[in-house]
């Protein structure tokens, strides 16, 4: 029975081993083919998808940073810096630097966090010198946000400061509190304009990336700013270096300068003479463009009221200034594009009588009149249904030649009858007007002008013959008189000389590019002829300047909307000169003035300041007799000058100086001015200084070459400035050298020659004395001495 049992146990257990091993190997067949499957993952992951996933994970790893490219200089023609790059700092705070405790609840951490923000946006107000409001808007949303473009580094190091002096105050209290500790700071590159309001629609402005918004900085964008470069590295998600790999840099290219064909100088003078006018007319503006009469170059051109370029969002009038705080942000946005708006080149208006130019060149050209034609004036005319006056008080018979002198409408219009609307259109298309000029700015306006000959009325006919029913951009009309009067040349208008790179080489040299002859020179030499006439016996005598042939032609309309013709005018005038050698042409547009309108009284004088200055300027010798009446002053070097001492000079030579709106601090040193010292201006004339407020890291030496010693010493203790003074007398060179830069702990060498002292030069005289005495008492004893011996000899010879 034992036996029986046993025998079933050891089946049993047969069985259940059986089992067991064929588990066993059931589980390794599947270890050994998850096993398989693996390699073969293995296999396929590193043999098949190597590259794959390698360049995955280098791509994941690898960071890149962008290298600002340096965006090129702006200069005009005589290399006067008009845009620069300099640094910058942005200035942000973290919203969420204050942290919540675990069982506080949401409204006393909201008061706290409030609470801290507004003390926070208090101090750094009273730093940045803004409104403890604006700040504190600024400080909504998450994380860290922007509170300040742009700062001078000199204030945010201020403020960096203060952020310090804080957390040590806090920490030596041991408290809580965390006033400042969510400030941090980017320092940037961004564009400087020395010169502030100077030509700003010409210049333009960049955005706080760097981006040029209007302008030669928008239309040159991509030559100034350049090839960004990188850096590329493998990092980790701290944005650590990983070790042991390699960082490749792709250094930046610079940007190309661009060398405009504006003089500042005479850019200068127009936006003077603008300013002048306005303020004197009440006029809602006035524009000027100078042009050089033979090559197309722009020489200036302004609009006033212009905004700076530093601060380009700033209201740019009075009247804004009041309302500023009660605009909406829409509001703002479109007086922004309204400020930013050039009227020279984006705008158009109906020109007037200085039209009648073109009328008349067209008709001369075609034979249909001569400047001794004859006319008659009736004072008005009926076309249709419609009436037409003359503003000429000269009625009957006139030539063409008085007519333009006259500024007669009649004349005109009957002038305009015999070219009939074909070739007078051919004219006007040929002129230029209906088409853009070409000039290097965004945004240009093509006028209104008929396209369809056959489609103009007789009465649209009759008043384009005297400049209305036609509306025309200044730049357009100013390029056309240049064409009249250079011998009938319509050159393209260009405001850029040449493009240079970091190296100063020339990549792109700008000639003049004549479109095409319009009229004759015979004709050119009529026109003159008339244009004399106007300035010197009609409407445009005020613009006559002394020494000087000049030519012009004055322009009175009413200003055109598209809902009809308002109750003010567009006074303006147009001049040449020298006739007998053009070389300016001046064009300039009074808009809306509140108290005489016709051109010749208005914007005439205005050509004839222009003119006047500018010629004086270029050095362009006067061919007529004149007795002098203007006072011209030189104007005084003041480069590397302290403000206060280039002041005393500009004052002490007959002339003002304008530091533009910022505050200017005691040691300020000129870095340029405009005019250039030594140019030849109006006694009263304005001096633009540009200077650097000697309150950052970097530091402009002054000129100490009028400074006592005590005076050295004062002015380089307040610069933080150390210095090696060597000798007491005149003052003989400096180390840096005036306009020089220099960092703060820097030290500066001033030369002064010895001086000798008064009491060393009576010791010396006595010492002379004394030398002379002894050199008597010695030749005196010498003498005795030999008359001795002499006596001793004669007795030994009588002994003998």
């Amino acid at each position: 029975m034992r036996n029986l049992n046993d025998r079933a146990r050891n089946k049993k257990f047969k069985n259940k081993l059986r089992k067991s091993n064929k588990s066993i190997f059931l589980f390794f067949i599947v270890l050994a083919l998850l096993f398989a499957a693996l390699i073969f993952r293995l296999f396929y992951i590193q043999i098949v998808q190597s590259d794959e996933l390698t360049i995955s994970a280098l791509n994941q790893l690898t960071r890149t940073e962008v290298i600002n490219s340096k965006r090129g200089t702006i200069y005009d023609r005589n290399k006067k810096e008009l845009a620069v790059n300099v640094t910058r700092t942005n200035i942000f705070y973290n919203t969420e630097v204050l942290e919540q405790a675990k069982k506080e609840p949401n409204a006393d951490f909201k008061k706290r966090r409030d609470a801290l923000f507004d003390e926070d946006a208090k101090l750094i107000a009273s730093v940045l010198g803004e409104k403890t409001s604006d700040i504190r808007k600024k400080m909504k949303g998450e994380k860290v946000v922007r509170i300040a473009s742009n700062v001078d580094r000199a204030k945010a190091k201020e403020l960096k400061d203060l952020r310090t002096k804080v957390m040590e105050e806090n920490k030596k209290k041991k408290n809580s509190k965390v006033n400042l500790y969510g400030l941090s700071f980017d320092d940037v590159t961004r564009r400087f304009y020395p010169f502030n309001n100077l030509a700003s629609y010409i210049i333009g402005f960049t955005n706080d990336e760097n981006v040029g918004q209007y302008g030669i900085e928008a239309s040159y964008d991509e030559e100034l700013t350049g090839i960004p470069g990188k850096n590329v590295a493998l990092k980790d998600n701290a944005f650590n270096k990983i070790p042991l790999t390699d960082e490749e840099t792709y250094a930046p290219t610079e940007g190309y300068s661009v060398e405009l064909s504006i003089d500042a100088n005479i850019q200068q003078f127009a936006e003077n003479a603008a300013q002048k006018a306005k303020e004197e007319n009440e006029a809602k503006f006035v524009s000027i463009i100078v042009q050089d009469t033979m090559t197309g170059e722009i020489l200036a051109m302004t609009t006033k009221d212009d905004y700076n370029l530093n601060s380009p969002k700033d209201p740019i009038n009075d009247e804004q200034k009041e309302k500023w705080e009660k605009y909406t942000s829409k509001e703002k946005q479109d007086i922004w594009y309204s400020n930013w708006r050039d009227f020279n080149v984006n705008d158009q208006y109906e020109p007037g009588s200085t039209f009648k130019l073109i009328t008349a060149a067209a008709a001369i050209e075609q034979n249909k009149a001569q400047p001794n034609s004859m006319f008659v004036c009736n004072g008005s005319m009926r076309i249709g249904d419609k009436t037409l006056t003359c503003t000429s008080h000269q009625r009957g018979a006139k030539s063409l030649k008085d007519a333009i002198a006259q500024s007669c409408n009649m004349t005109m219009v009957q002038v305009g009858e015999r070219l009939g609307s074909e070739e007078f259109l051919k004219y006007i298309d040929a002129f230029g007007f209906g088409k853009k000029t070409g000039i290097e700015l965004y945004g240009e306006s093509l006028g209104i002008v008929p396209r369809d000959p056959n489609a103009i009325p007789q009465i649209t006919l009759a008043t384009m013959s005297y400049g209305h029913s036609v509306a025309v951009t200044p730049l357009q009309l100013v390029n056309a008189v240049s064409a009249i009067t250079n011998g009938g040349y319509l050159n393209k208008p260009t405001l850029v000389k040449e493009i240079i790179d970091a190296n100063g080489n020339i990549v792109e040299k700008k000639k003049t590019e004549m479109k095409r002859r319009v009229i004759s020179e015979d004709t050119s030499n009529k026109m003159k002829s008339m244009m004399k006439e106007v300035v010197t016996n009609g409407t445009g005598k005020q613009a006559a300047v002394p020494g000087y042939i000049v030519g012009g032609k004055s322009g009175t309309a009413n200003i055109a909307t598209p809902t009809g013709y308002l109750d003010a005018y567009n006074s303006s005038f147009v001049g040449v000169a020298p006739l007998n050698d053009p070389k300016l042409t001046v064009l300039v547009v009074v808009n809306s003035p509140k108290k005489a309108i016709l051109g010749g009284a208005v914007a005439a004088p205005v050509v004839q300041e222009v003119l006047s200055q500018s010629l004086n300027y270029l050095g362009v010798p006067k061919t007529e007799e004149v007795e002098e009446k203007d006072e011209y002053v030189t104007v005084p070097n003041v480069y590397g000058k302290l403000i206060d001492d280039a002041g005393r000079m500009i004052i002490d030579s007959g002339l003002r100086f304008n530091t533009g709106p910022n505050e200017i601090s005691d040691y300020a040193v000129v870095l340029s001015q405009n005019p250039d010292a030594g140019s030849s201006v109006l006694k009263d004339s304005i001096i633009d200084l540009a200077v650097n407020n000697n309150d950052g890291d970097t530091l402009v030496v002054p000129d100490f070459s009028k400074k006592s010693k005590n005076q050295v010493q004062s002015i380089l203790n307040s610069l933080n400035l150390e210095y090696n003074i060597k000798g007491d007398g005149d003052y003989i060179s400096q180390s840096p050298r005036a306009g020089e830069k220099i960092d703060v702990g820097g030290t500066v060498t001033i030369n002064y020659s010895e001086r000798v002292k008064e009491n060393d030069t009576e010791d010396n005289e006595n010492k002379n004395n004394v030398n002379k005495q002894e050199n008597n008492t010695n030749n005196t004893n010498k003498d005795k001495k030999n008359n001795k011996e002499n006596k001793n000899i004669n007795n030994k010879d009588i002994d003998k």
